[in-house]
């Protein structure tokens, strides 16, 4: 039952964002859409920003993956930007408040555990420093968080100049190839 008021807040939320920015929609109005009183919301959250942080993590639950299965990067990479996609207006209203940052970071924090995780299937047999390690993650995360930014900056469009193909054009082999540049000599 706590999970389904949760998921009613959530999706109460998500229905103001379609016509607010996150900045001036109150618990009121999340309230008035679940038919719920103001101690049920204060219950499970302690603001607005404490639910939309939960929306985030439950979206991610289910829908983003944590880690990028060696086989099929292509497809769990174009994940965040399905994602997107599909909440457009949800991730542009966040992305045009003061929120931006949590949700760069968010998705950022989301990129590196699965940049991680293909990049220690890549170094199984490579011998790298973990500095160089995280570094490599690192700049992997930044690039395509950037290039989320430079997507949301422009209202989402059908973009020609940057692709889900090109992105993955780009990475293809690319991991494999900037690691060998830090293999150590044993």
């Amino acid at each position: 039952m706590t999970n389904t008021r949760k998921q009613a807040l959530g999706d109460a939320l998500k229905q103001m964002m379609a016509i607010k920015p996150i900045e001036k929609i109150t618990v009121k109005d999340i309230v008035e859409i679940c038919g719920v009183n103001r101690q049920t919301f204060y219950y499970h959250f302690d603001d607005v920003y404490d639910l939309l942080e939960w929306v985030f993590e439950e979206d991610a639950k289910h829908v983003l993956p944590r880690e990028i299965v060696y086989d099929r990067w292509r497809e769990d990479v174009t994940l965040f930007f399905s994602y997107l996609k599909d909440n457009s207006s949800f991730a542009l209203n966040i992305y045009n408040s003061h929120s931006r940052v949590y949700m760069l970071r968010f998705y950022k924090k989301r990129l590196q555990e699965c940049i991680r995780s293909f990049a220690m299937i890549v170094c199984e047999n490579r011998n790298i420093d973990q500095g160089d390690f995280e570094f490599v993650v690192e700049l992997y995360a930044n690039l395509i968080v950037g290039l989320i930014s430079q997507w949301l900056d422009a209202g989402m469009p059908l973009l020609k100049e940057f692709s889900k193909d090109r992105l993955l054009r780009v990475l293809d082999g690319s991991v494999e190839n900037l690691m060998d540049r830090f293999v150590m000599e044993p």
